[in-house]
């Protein structure tokens, strides 16, 4: 059976706020201050599928809002893992080549801290 990941945390170490919003319940956004934390309960969507791009989170972060970060639980690539998956691209696409786990603890769902850096001029996301 498949478990969901509930984000409890979101820690921003770069020198950019970071804006997230939910593809879900896109009235439902929150912007995270550079070098700060954001605490609460936040479910990563579910995507199994193209049609389902809408649901992803996006992690917006640069000096000019330029980079978009898509987070999402994968239902199907592994099946029965409930990985956190992340693109980063202008736009969401689940079946693109582009798509890599989240590093860290991204297995399994229950509750998970996201922890956004910047390593040489490149956003890196890591589970916890």
């Amino acid at each position: 059976m498949a478990s969901l990941t509930y984000l409890r945390s979101i820690a921003n170490n770069t020198p950019y706020t970071l804006t997230l919003v939910d593809g879900e319940n896109r009235g439902q956004s929150l912007a995270i201050g550079a070098q700060h934390v954001w605490n609460g309960s936040l479910a990563v969507p579910w995507i199994g599928k193209s049609e389902e791009n809408y649901k992803a989170l996006r992690l917006i972060l640069g000096p000019a809002a330029e980079t978009s970060i898509w987070v999402f639980q994968d239902y199907w690539q592994p099946a029965h893992q409930d990985v956190i998956k992340c693109l980063t691209a202008s736009s969401m696409e689940y079946a693109s080549e582009e798509v890599i786990e989240v590093a860290g603890d991204n297995h399994d769902g229950g509750s998970k801290n996201l922890i956004v850096s910047l390593v040489n001029r490149q956003f890196r996301l890591l589970m916890a």
